[in-house]
C-alpha cells in the first residue's frame, strides 16, 4: 500500500471521527444519524461503499498499478546535442527561457536551435562568430530570405514524472499564431537508418525499420502580414518508442502496469515555399540529428529492469 492509499484511509477515519463528535455535541445530528442507521438500505449502501474503497486500495497495491508515473532522467543533457549535424551548423546560441515562458512550456529540459546548411552557405559559421543574440537573429533573417532552403529550426522538449497530457503541439500553437494548415500528412521518413538496431522502430514482423512516422504540416499565413510559410514536422519518443501523435503518447503513458514514464517531442520548422523541397531538407537534417537526440533519451530496457538512475520530476 503506497502513501496515497494511507492518506485515503486516514481521511475516511477522520470523517468518521468528525461524525461521532458531531453526534455527541449536537442532538439534531445525533437524531438524524439515528434515523439513518435505523434504515437497512442506508446500512447496506454504507457497507458497499466502504468495502469498495478498501477493496480498490488493496487491488491497486496487489496489481502494482501506477496512476502517476515516476520521473526518468535523461541519459545526457539535451545541450550535449552537437552544434554540427552532418552539413548543418548551429547558428543560434542555447538560451534559457524566462520563468514565465518556462512555466508555460512545462519543463526545464529543452533546446531551441537554428541550423544552416553550410553546403548551401559555405563558411556560414564565420558570419555568426562573436555576435550577440540580436545580431545573430538579424543575420539569420537575411540568410532565410536569400537562402530559404538552407535554414531549419529544431526544438526538443522532454517531459517526465507528469500526467499524460501533451499540451504543446504545432496543430494548436502555430494556428494560434495566425497560420492555417494547408496540407496535413503523416509520412514515413527514412531518418532512422543511422540509429542502432535496438533503437529503431519495429515493423509488423518485429524487424527493425529505417523509417519513422512523423506528422508533417504545411501552414499558410492568414493574417495578411506576408509572413513566411511554415512547414512543421514533429514526432515523439516515449517509453523507448517512436510515435507521431499525442494520442500515441497518451496510450503509452496510460499503461498502469508501468511504474515510470517519459516523452520527448522532436520538432522542426522550415520556411521553404515548396513543400517537397522542405520535406527533403528536413529528412536530410533529421537523418543526422536523430542519432544525437536519441543518445539523450533514457535506455528504456534499463528503466524497466530497474537499472536506470532515479530522477526528480521536471517542473
Amino acid at each position: 500500500m503506497n502513501f496515497a492509499n494511507y492518506i485515503g484511509i486516514g481521511l475516511l477515519a477522520l470523517a468518521a471521527v468528525a461524525l461521532i463528535v458531531a453526534a455527541i455535541v449536537s442532538p439534531p445530528v445525533r437524531a438524524a444519524l439515528g434515523r439513518a442507521f435505523g434504515q437497512r438500505s442506508f446500512l447496506i449502501v454504507t457497507l458497499v461503499l466502504l468495502t469498495a474503497a478498501l477493496g480498490l486500495n488493496v487491488a491497486v497495491g496487489a496489481m502494482k498499478l501506477h496512476f502517476k508515473k515516476e520521473p526518468v532522467p535523461l541519459a545526457r543533457p539535451l545541450g550535449a546535442i552537437p552544434p554540427k549535424l552532418g552539413s548543418w551548423v548551429q547558428v543560434s546560441e542555447d538560451q534559457p527561457l524566462d520563468k514565465e515562458m518556462q512555466d508555460v512550456l512545462g519543463t526545464k529540459e529543452y533546446i531551441f536551435r537554428d541550423y544552416v546548411n553550410e553546403a548551401d552557405v559555405p563558411g556560414v559559421a564565420d558570419r555568426f562568430r562573436g555576435k550577440t543574440p540580436a545580431e545573430r537573429r538579424h543575420i539569420l533573417g537575411g540568410i532565410r530570405q536569400q537562402f530559404p532552403n538552407a535554414v531549419i529550426s529544431l526544438s526538443v522538449t522532454y517531459y517526465t514524472g507528469m500526467v499524460d497530457t501533451v499540451a504543446h503541439v504545432p496543430d494548436r500553437c502555430v494556428t494560434a499564431d495566425g497560420y492555417e494548415p494547408k496540407e496535413y500528412t503523416e509520412p514515413q521518413w527514412q531518418i532512422a537508418d543511422q540509429l542502432p538496431a535496438s533503437a529503431k522502430p519495429r515493423g509488423g514482423d518485429g524487424a527493425p525499420l529505417d523509417t519513422v512516422k512523423v506528422r508533417y504540416i504545411n501552414f499558410e499565413d492568414q493574417t495578411g502580414n506576408a509572413k513566411f510559410p511554415r512547414s512543421v514536422s514533429y514526432f515523439f519518443h516515449t517509453n523507448g518508442k517512436f510515435v507521431c501523435d499525442p494520442l500515441g503518447v497518451r496510450n503509452e503513458l496510460a499503461n498502469l502496469f508501468v511504474k515510470k514514464g517519459y516523452y520527448a517531442k522532436i520538432e522542426t520548422m522550415t520556411t521553404i515555399g515548396d513543400t517537397k523541397i522542405s520535406a527533403d531538407k528536413t529528412v536530410n537534417f533529421l537523418s543526422s540529428a536523430l542519432p544525437e537526440v536519441h543518445k539523450c533519451m533514457p535506455d528504456w530496457n534499463k528503466v524497466v529492469s530497474g537499472d536506470a538512475p532515479e530522477a526528480v520530476a521536471a517542473k
